[in-house]
């Protein structure tokens, strides 16, 4: 009976062991996403920044473009290692909240990956200009008509960037809920996020309506950058509270 008992809590002991293995396995991956988006989202605020405040200042005019070759291709570069983040980032979101809720995950998923389409079919249209320019003597087009044809260009992109943010606000709202619901994140921080992605649907919804208040929109977007800096910081730092 002894041995047969002496067994018995062996096995026990392997089976905890191996629960408790398993469980840590799980704990460690969902930090490691959590930390993932933290980085990702740092890391494409900086440079979503770094390029619209410093990198792409004065290069939406056909006048100068070719004298801002260099500088215009940085700034495509840029976005375009920007939308390669932000799929990293969607993919580490649904790994991160899949166990939550699966469906809304991929609902996110979905809005923010569809975000990443919308930004490389903007950097399309955006280095459009930088082409037509550059083969001015291939068409059969006077100056005038190559500077017409490429503002044209810069404001499809302008439009593109409205549905492009409707999108991110949506996928990103999402997210943020789910994290919200399994308090993985403190309520401030949440609030404040879907606070954020609200506001920005709102805006850039209303811009497509009233293109008019375009200027005003940079009230919209300074507290979401400021928003993504702490959230990213946040989460790279902390991680996830999953003692709840």
């Amino acid at each position: 009976m002894a041995t047969n008992w002496d067994c018995y809590r062996c096995r026990f002991r392997i089976y905890n062991s191996k629960k408790m293995s398993t469980t840590n396995i799980k704990i460690s991956e969902i930090q490691k996403h959590a930390k993932i988006v933290g980085f990702t989202y740092l890391t494409t605020t900086l440079i979503g920044f770094i390029n619209i405040f410093f990198v792409k200042i004065g290069l939406h005019k056909p006048e100068t473009l070719l004298e801002l070759d260099f500088r215009f291709r940085v700034s495509i570069l840029l976005d375009i290692t920007m939308y390669a983040l932000v799929m990293w980032m969607a993919v580490a979101l649904y790994l991160l909240t899949k166990s939550i809720n699966k469906n809304r995950a991929i609902l996110g998923f979905v809005f923010r990956s569809a975000e990443v389409v919308m930004g490389f079919v903007m950097v399309l249209l955006y280095a459009t200009p930088l082409i037509i320019l550059n083969r001015a003597e291939s068409y059969q087009f006077n100056d005038n008509t190559l500077h017409s044809l490429a503002s044209v260009f810069f404001d499809v992109y302008g439009m593109g960037s409205n549905l492009h943010l409707i999108l991110m606000s949506i996928g990103a709202f999402v997210f943020i809920k789910l994290l919200q619901s399994a308090s993985y994140i403190p309520k401030w921080l949440s609030y404040w996020g879907l606070f954020t992605y609200v506001t920005v649907f709102i805006g850039f919804t209303l811009q497509i309506i009233l293109p008019e208040i375009s200027n005003q929109l940079m009230v919209v977007m300074a507290p979401g950058a400021l928003f993504e800096l702490v959230f990213g910081v946040w989460l790279l730092i902390k991680g996830v509270d999953l003692k709840k």
